[in-house]
């Protein structure tokens, strides 16, 4: 006999008020957790606040420095000095610059270059260097060819520098020891000239007043000098220095006669006559001694 076993109804073990007691347990559970990650969510908020604003208060306290430094003397060209002048005056050099105290500093910052070649401009300046010196201050440091002699064209006198340039500044009387070059213009013959002359001892060129170009059919470049001590010379400007570097031996040969030394072709001595004003010449033949003493001077 088979046995039945009834089925007893499951039993709901959910009551009606369990299902609103889970909820409430969740809902405090959240707003628990709500509670605890309010103070990182605030402090997260405050980052990217703060990583916003950074860079705009950086932007906004650049643009107020630009601004301050823009209206500031600083951003100004302060003093203009200039070092290495010594026959051209400072004004000149910074009137060359178009420098100027006052005008905006970064207009300078890459005109250098500019600058240096607007102050070569001055027929005596060889270089020219431009600085800046503290926060606003320029310093042009120049050097200068130097000043050989002077010109003599009429009553004016013309300074003449070691690269063979005539500067178009006249003045009434020479300066210092210069020799005086005349009848010379800006060539050949004066490039040879100024560089036989830096090739004299010193104690040569002292004692050199004045050089004149005395050009002939048969040679270009011959030349009269004038000595401070009453003597002449004459030369021509290939051998010049060779032979005039034996002056101070020549003079020695003559005594304290004056008169004119002919250097052209070998080498020999005419006295000046002692009865005249004019410093005529005596004929080399009345001093025949002399002059062969002059000629193995020279040829030594």
């Amino acid at each position: 006999m088979n046995s039945f076993k009834k089925n007893k109804p499951k039993m709901n073990s959910n009551f009606p008020g369990d299902s609103s007691l889970n909820n409430a347990r969740k809902s405090s559970n959240s707003a628990r957790s709500l509670e605890e990650n309010l103070p990182k969510l605030k402090k997260q908020r405050r980052s990217k606040m703060y990583r916003r604003l950074i860079p705009l208060l950086l932007l906004f306290s650049c643009a107020i420095l630009i601004v301050v430094y823009f209206i500031s003397p600083l951003s100004k060209v302060g003093t203009i000095s200039v070092d290495g002048s010594k026959n051209v005056t400072d004004q000149q050099v910074i009137d060359s610059s178009q420098l100027s105290s006052g005008m905006p500093l970064w207009t300078t910052l890459w005109n250098d270059e500019e600058t240096e070649k607007a102050v070569l401009d001055i027929p005596q300046v060889k270089s020219a260097d431009v600085k800046r010196q503290g926060w606003n201050n320029i310093v042009v440091t120049v050097e200068e060819y130097k000043m050989i002699a002077y010109s003599h064209i009429k009553d004016d006198y013309f300074p003449i520098l070691e690269n063979g340039k005539i500067v178009n500044e006249s003045k009434k009387v020479s300066m210092g020891n210069n020799p005086i070059f005349k009848d010379f213009s800006e060539g050949k013959a004066l490039d040879i000239l100024i560089e036989q002359y830096k090739l004299l001892n010193t104690s040569v060129q002292n004692g050199i007043s004045e050089i004149e170009h005395t050009p002939t059919e048969t040679d270009e470049y011959l030349i009269k000098i004038y000595m401070n001590d009453g003597n002449q010379v004459v030369a021509t400007l290939p051998s010049f220095a060779e032979k005039m570097n034996y002056y101070p031996d020549m003079v020695q040969k003559v005594g304290d006669q004056n008169g004119l030394f002919n250097l052209e072709v070998g080498g020999y001595f005419t006295p000046f006559e002692s009865d005249t004003s004019d410093s005529k010449e005596k004929s080399a033949e009345e001093n025949p001694e002399v002059s062969q003493e002059i000629e193995e001077v020279v040829e030594e």
